[in-house]
């Protein structure tokens, strides 16, 4: 019972906290979140509840019409001082979120429950205009500068997670940030000496943004250098270093939208990912990848949408390199100011270099939209979908024991399969 109180009761806590400094304070509550839920079933093969359809090896998925939980954010800052003199503020920043399997039943947050997690996604603070010109200072846990492909819910540079750091540091010519960043794993392994042992990566992470390189294109460069530490007295962990390197340009008003292009250089620990590197990690292993995006909105239309080409080279010094290689178009069309009509294609393949062969799933979706306007962004976004998916026997003998491409999945020994359903999205 303690166990179902305890998330209710830390928002209580954190909303009495907050409320109770208004009188020091002339901003005003924020408030921002994010939700997605829906209802759906599978059709043919076994049936039964909505199967999501993700390719073994590969890091995502193409999302309309293929996401398998309820998920939810809910932020809340509060700016907590200003000074009437000088203009410098003070603000704190928190963000609370919660994920759950879709039994389309009541979510039961007991101990047995395994597919309902709660999380403590951000809760830092912030302080700006103190004399460092637009330069701001901040400390805790926090989503951190984050890009992402959202058609396929990827964020291809993310180093998220707590830290500390100095933003917009104005250079005149581009903007200087640096963050540090720590992780602490727990191994878990008691077998050598009887210590449950930790590891830590701090990283120093060195960003330089709005470099104008052409008319209406900026370029933001990227340096990230992880360190790996263990307690002394491990005989169990490695403690292995890393550095990534990032380069990226974003094209504004690119038909109507914009078109973004990274390449990525990832070695070592990080070479896995920002926000969860490996210290356990060969110092040789290292991530090539290339992502290029496109978002549109056509002036004097209601035809919007978004493509994506990525490549990604995995090479582990122990082990087969792998190739993950993704290419896919939404685009979507109203036909009034709130009815509209998504098309999403989406292919995904990944190459081991063992022997075996190439894996690969297309995915095809059509949805009904119902939105507030007609543009891409447009949220709370109603759909109402149907989605065709298909893939060959190396993806289906990759898959994972239950997993919708797998013999003991909902569509059994196919290679194919359909879901059907309605989901809603929506930001503020």
């Amino acid at each position: 019972m303690k166990q179902k109180r305890l998330i209710p009761l830390a928002v209580a806590v954190l909303l009495a906290g907050v409320a109770g400094t208004a009188q020091a304070d002339d901003g005003g509550l924020q408030f921002n979140g994010y939700l997605r839920s829906g209802v759906g079933e599978s059709t043919g093969g076994g049936g039964g509840s909505q199967a999501c359809f993700k390719l073994a090896g590969a890091s995502s998925k193409y999302r309309l019409g293929n996401e398998c939980e309820t998920y939810a954010e809910l932020a809340l800052g509060k700016q907590l001082y200003k000074d009437p003199d000088d203009g410098a503020t003070f603000s704190v920043h928190t963000r609370m979120a919660m994920s759950a399997t879709q039994w389309q039943d009541w979510e039961d947050t007991g101990n047995n429950n395994k597919n309902l997690s709660f999380a403590f996604r951000e809760a830092y603070g912030e302080a700006s205009n103190i004399g460092l010109g637009s330069a701001s200072v901040w400390a805790g846990k926090r989503f951190y500068d984050r890009h992402d492909v959202h058609i396929i819910d990827y964020y291809f540079w993310d180093n998220s997670g707590p830290g500390a750091g100095i933003e917009n540091i104005d250079l005149g010519f581009g903007k200087l940030a640096y963050a540090w960043r720590q992780n602490t794993y727990d191994s878990g392994d008691t077998s050598v000496d009887g210590l449950d042992h930790k590891v830590g990566v701090s990283g120093h992470d060195f960003r330089l943004s709005g470099l104008k390189v052409n008319e209406g294109g900026e370029l933001t460069l990227g340096l990230d250098i992880r360190h790996a530490s263990k307690q002394p007295g491990d005989t169990y962990d490695q403690s292995t270093n890393g550095y990534a390197m990032n380069i990226m340009h974003t094209q504004g008003g690119f038909l109507g939208g914009y078109n973004t292009i990274a390449f990525q250089y990832q070695t070592g620990d990080i070479s896995g990912g920002y926000s969860s590197p490996n210290p356990n990690a060969n110092k040789d292993d290292k991530t090539e990848r290339l992502v290029e995006q496109v978002q549109w909105q056509m002036p004097g239309t209601r035809f919007s949408g978004m493509g994506v080409a990525l490549w990604q080279r995995q090479e582990p010094k122990a082990g087969a390199a792998q190739t993950w290689t993704s290419v896919g178009l939404r685009p979507e069309y109203y036909f009034t100011k709130h009815l509209g009509m998504a098309v999403e294609l989406g292919h995904d393949q990944v190459h081991v270099d063992d022997g075996t062969p190439t894996r690969q799933l297309t995915k095809l979706t059509t949805a009904l939209l119902i939105s507030p306007d007609s543009g891409f962004w447009s949220r709370p976004q109603l759909r109402l979908f149907a989605t065709y998916a298909k893939w060959n026997t190396a993806a289906q003998q990759a898959a994972g024991s239950l997993d919708a491409l797998s013999t003991t999945g909902a569509f059994g020994s196919q290679t194919h399969g359909m879901t059907v359903g309605a989901q809603v999205e929506a930001w503020w």
